[in-house]
């Protein structure tokens, strides 16, 4: 799937000049339809618990700031998603709109890719030099780098939009192309070498670091983002340089719906896992989930009987 918008049938996918591409199950589309929906709304509600806590119930830090704009990127995909897939169920003629939406889902998931590189690439060099982060770091570098991305992420795909829904030429190929190739060929390597120079740093570190839940919350993230989510980079580049697969991309679109979905479980997760208290809340759990330091326990623990007492 790419800008170049698809006259579907129940039968048949055909390109825009009318020849067929291929002949894919209309039962089993409408299968892979329903589940996106279906995932779709679960990790709606998911992210929209996330940006309420994370932006007005939780004290924020420098990575809950990455956190906070990729629960909003998900969210907004998810919603993209959601519309598109009743339009296709209810059989609406969307037209234009069809081009549109698919534009706002290339564009949140491309944003949700570069705030997660920015995410891996920001908490690998904070445990290698810590001393740096703790003194010299700016104070508003994590909302400047997000907005920066967002605006990346945005000229990107407005260019690739206007340039392929409007006047469709080669230079539309070339740049759908040298997006695919950023997204992944330079993110995705850069997320996958520092993920794993972190956990190497880590695991292996004679001076045995207490990273906290965050580096959990980091690396669960970054896997499920490389399993779920990159396909759709893979099969939509693949798509662009003419390789053409059955229900391709629509699978990486299933794909990448359940990993936006799967975001807030983590942080569920990782915030709760080993905490036997009965009167357990989502603030709770999110805010132990999001500690830069296993060290802030004193600090962790007060915040703790406040949060348990009111």
């Amino acid at each position: 799937m790419n800008y170049t918008p698809y006259k579907k049938s129940k039968a048949v996918i055909y390109s825009i000049d009318g020849s067929s591409l291929y002949h894919p199950s209309y039962a089993v589309l409408k299968f892979m339809e329903s589940f996106c929906l279906i995932s779709a709304t679960c990790g709606m509600v998911g992210n929209g618990i996330v940006l309420w806590y994370l932006g007005f119930c939780i004290r924020r830090n420098h990575f809950t700031v990455y956190i906070l704009n990729l629960a909003a990127a998900d969210f907004g995909y998810l919603l993209c998603i959601a519309i598109e897939t009743v339009q296709y169920l209810m059989q609406f003629n969307v037209g234009v709109q069809f081009g549109i939406f698919l534009f706002l889902d290339l564009f949140m998931y491309g944003t949700g890719l570069y705030l997660l590189t920015a995410i891996s690439i920001e908490r690998c060099l904070s445990v290698l030099c810590p001393i740096w982060c703790r003194s010299h770091r700016p104070k508003h570098l994590s909302a400047i780098i997000s907005g920066l991305l967002w605006g990346l992420s945005l000229l990107l795909n407005m260019v690739g939009y206007i340039l392929c829904s409007i006047q469709p030429t080669g230079s539309c190929r070339m740049l759908l192309i040298a997006i695919g190739v950023l997204d992944f060929l330079v993110c995705t390597p850069l997320m996958l070498f520092f993920s794993l120079t972190l956990f190497l740093k880590v695991k292996c570190s004679s001076q045995n670091l207490r990273t906290g839940r965050l580096f959990t919350v980091i690396m669960l993230t970054v896997l499920f983002f490389l399993i779920f989510a990159v396909p759709l980079s893979v099969l939509i580049l693949f798509d662009f340089l003419g390789y053409k697969f059955l229900y391709s991309p629509k699978i990486g679109f299933v794909l990448s719906c359940v990993n936006s979905s799967l975001n807030p479980v983590i942080y569920f997760l990782v915030g709760s896992y080993r905490d036997r208290r009965i009167k357990f809340t989502l603030r709770l759990a999110f805010q132990r989930a999001f500690e830069d330091s296993a060290d802030d326990k004193e600090e962790r623990d007060t915040r703790d009987t406040i949060t348990m007492s009111s």
